[in-house]
């Protein structure tokens, strides 16, 4: 910022001869009283801040455990039973005669009284191919002709290890054409004499 301009020499005046004049009596200076200053308001306190309390926490509830679901399990088919009477001894035999019911046999079961069987019904006579899936006991297969004929027996068929594919399960074959087959405890076949050649008949229950 620029500074201001100098301001020009005053011209002096010419002295004035005069008599010299009695001093001038000089006024008192007149003392200002000083009134008393006004008392000063006080000053609010700052209001004290209220404290406010704390608020419970409320617990959180415990979590809700979502129940495992038991396993639903598996309701054994109604089968019609018939009696299979066969080298002098009658099986009480459950009838797989559908599809559904012939595919699932006695898979599934941990055993087998030693007077029940499994009596397998078939639309026709053809040559049949058995598999031990989801057994848990052994078996022996009786392979029974439409004549109600034993042509042959699957002895002592052992049960498949737990977990193993399907498609690594042995075949069992009746190797003649067949319409009904019988499953029994492994053994019984040698026990009671069952033989190709052996009569079958069944009777109602």
């Amino acid at each position: 910022t620029p500074a201001p301009a100098s301001a020009p020499a005053p011209t002096p005046s010419p002295t004035p001869t005069t008599s010299t004049a009695p001093a001038a009596t000089l006024a008192p200076t007149p003392t200002t009283s000083t009134a008393p200053a006004a008392p000063l308001a006080p000053t609010p306190a700052a209001p004290t801040p209220t404290a406010t309390p704390a608020r419970a926490s409320t617990p959180a509830p415990p979590p809700t455990e979502t129940p495992t679901p038991t396993p639903a399990l598996t309701p054994t088919p109604a089968y019609d039973q018939v009696d299979v009477v066969v080298a002098g001894f009658t099986f009480k035999a459950d009838v797989a005669d559908t599809f559904a019911l012939r595919a699932l046999g006695l898979g599934g079961r941990d055993s087998l009284p030693p007077d029940r069987a499994m009596w397998f019904v078939f639309d026709d006579a053809a040559p049949r191919n058995f598999w031990m899936r989801g057994m848990r006991f052994p078996l022996d297969i009786v392979w029974v002709s439409d004549g109600y004929v034993v042509t042959g027996v699957a002895e002592r068929v052992p049960h498949p290890a737990p977990g193993t594919p399907s498609g690594q399960l042995p075949n069992y074959s009746s190797i003649v054409p067949v319409r009904y087959v019988l499953e029994i405890n492994a053994g019984l076949a040698d026990e009671l004499g069952i033989v190709p050649g052996s009569r079958v008949s069944i009777a109602p229950r």
